[in-house]
């Protein structure tokens, strides 16, 4: 409990997000590992709405965003990750994230915002299933795994993993970690 007290972490969705895929992380990281977490969207108190129509009310927009203010950025899936890869903001930010070497995680359809962004090459990655050859063609390996880890990024395919995903993110951002996210998928 509260292994990330002081860490900063940022969601980033729009309308469509898959509910369980913003809101578990959103609750296990704020409420149980005790992070700050942010939810970013088109507008600052903009209100979102999942694809089972929950409703979120943003804490910032995409464009208040700065890569250095956070230690992690999440990407949740459902059909959100189509809707707003077409901000550019959006993919700067992301591959501003890129540049910080800090982790990023996406989870089912969000990684088809890494994939406009083209920051897959030569990754391992994993998200749902009929990404597949998307993923491939943007020049990562694609693996059938509930949890795959290549450098700083953290994927998982579908709700039923994200056990395993929300436990890759406390680990990477845990002070006195004996093992980075990619070492802990391999062990």
């Amino acid at each position: 409990m509260n292994e990330l007290k002081g860490r900063k972490i940022v969601i980033i969705a729009g309308d469509g997000f898959e509910d369980t895929e913003l809101m578990y992380p959103l609750y296990r990281l704020r409420n149980e590992a005790g992070a700050d977490v942010t939810v970013a969207g088109p507008k600052e108190l903009g209100t979102i709405t999942g694809k089972n129509g929950l409703s979120v009310v943003t804490e910032a927009s995409f464009n208040d965003i700065r890569p250095d203010a956070f230690d992690a950025l999440i990407i949740p899936g459902g059909q959100s990750p189509d809707h707003i890869r077409v901000y550019p903001e959006v993919i700067k930010l992301v591959q501003a994230f890129d540049q910080t070497g800090k982790p990023i995680a996406s989870i089912c359809h969000g990684i088809q915002i890494l994939i406009t962004a083209r920051l897959l090459k030569g990754k391992d990655a994993t998200g749902w299933k009929s990404l597949k050859v998307d993923i491939e063609d943007a020049g990562a390996k694609y693996i059938d795994r509930p949890l795959v880890t290549s450098q700083q990024y953290i994927f998982s395919r579908q709700p039923s993993d994200l056990g395993f995903f929300c436990d890759a993110i406390i680990q990477s951002l845990s002070p006195g970690k004996s093992m980075t996210a990619a070492e802990m998928a391999r062990a």
